[in-house]
């Protein structure tokens, strides 16, 4: 079951797991909300503080006040939260576009991250030709005007992940409940202007990158890969038969690795 909806520093979230228990942030993707880490509450609350965010403009969270918001401001919105439920330092897990948002907040606060978990990791379009993003950004915008949210998630069940994936899987995805054109239009605008590879070559924890090798989305070539190759202390796992959720279609990989990268930083400390 999921846990319910909380709201603190104008953010909503949920949480499983015991206070005391090592934190792990979990950020969603661009059509998703806090809903989407069902397989995770669960497995990794009996060994962490899970808290799953609603990104600002998402689920019951106020959005930003500027219209093309960066991911600095995403990253300071978290922030805000962390600091209301009083968790100083911690994991963050990520799946696509909430990526920007764990790798600036791992830039600008790193001694308040002990790692970072990078599924189907989007490197964002800030490296691409001005000309190109704004292409870009122009069919995303358009796309959710035309069709609607609820369409839009129906028809992204199809190319999100391969032929063959569990049921249940397609319908989370088709799920629109907690998203808005006003939270997805502003979140689309920070991922045409932000170059996650660049943000992470300053990093300092770990970084652990877990994508799907028939990720079609975020493929790895132009995404997990430049990001794993420019953070100084990352390592890459490739998920054979996997697409762009791999938190959600093989939830006890995503799951260990994240286990593993708490024994790991355990073992340092």
């Amino acid at each position: 079951m999921l846990p319910d909806r909380q709201t603190a520093a104008d953010i909503s979230y949920r949480e499983s797991g015991a206070k005391d228990s090592p934190a792990l942030v979990l950020l969603h993707g661009i059509g998703s909300t806090s809903a989407g880490w069902r397989l995770q509450y669960g497995p990794l609350g009996e060994h962490f503080r899970v808290v799953g965010w609603d990104a600002p403009g998402y689920g019951g969270s106020k959005p930003l006040a500027a219209e093309a918001p960066s991911a600095e401001a995403y990253a300071h919105a978290l922030a805000r939260l962390l600091e209301a439920l009083g968790i100083r330092k911690t994991f963050i897990g990520t799946n696509s576009w909430g990526t920007p948002t764990g790798v600036v907040f791992a830039r600008l606060f790193p001694e308040r991250v002990r790692a970072l978990i990078l599924g189907g990791p989007t490197a964002g379009w800030g490296a691409l030709a001005k000309d190109e993003r704004e292409k870009r950004l122009a069919a995303r915008i358009e796309r959710v005007r035309t069709l609607g949210l609820a369409k839009m998630r129906a028809d992204d069940a199809a190319t999100l992940v391969p032929p063959g994936t569990r049921a249940e899987v397609i319908e989370w995805i088709k799920g629109a409940e907690g998203l808005s054109a006003e939270g997805y239009t502003q979140a689309a605008r920070m991922m045409a202007a932000v170059d996650v590879a660049r943000e992470a070559a300053m990093l300092q924890c770990p970084v652990r990158v877990v994508v799907g090798e028939k990720d079609t989305r975020t493929p790895a070539e132009t995404n997990a890969k430049r990001i794993a190759a420019a953070a100084p202390n990352a390592t890459l796992t490739m998920v054979p038969n996997c697409g762009h959720l791999p938190h959600l279609e093989y939830p006890e990989i995503w799951n260990s690795a994240v286990l593993a990268t708490l024994k790991e930083a355990s073992a340092t400390v």
